[in-house]
């Protein structure tokens, strides 16, 4: 059997996904409360925001995130 796909993939966090796409964790955490790019909260006191790399890399277009709102 093969895997699911995203079965093995593990949870990053915004520092990570910023790093990726060179923007900052603030403004990838903006995107996600906006749903331009896809997260999870996960359960628990604090419910930190999780992304899956793959989920974003389907929906990411650098030029689209920039002509929604951000372009001076």
């Amino acid at each position: 059997m093969s895997p699911i796909k995203g079965q093995d993939e593990r949870y990053i966090t915004a520092r990570e996904v910023a790093e990726r796409v060179g923007l900052s964790p603030d403004t990838i955490l903006r995107y996600c409360r906006e749903g331009r790019i896809p997260g999870r909260r996960l359960p628990g006191q604090i419910r930190p925001v999780r992304f899956l790399w793959s989920e974003i890399q389907t929906v990411w277009d650098g030029d689209q995130q920039l002509t929604m709102g951000d372009a001076a």
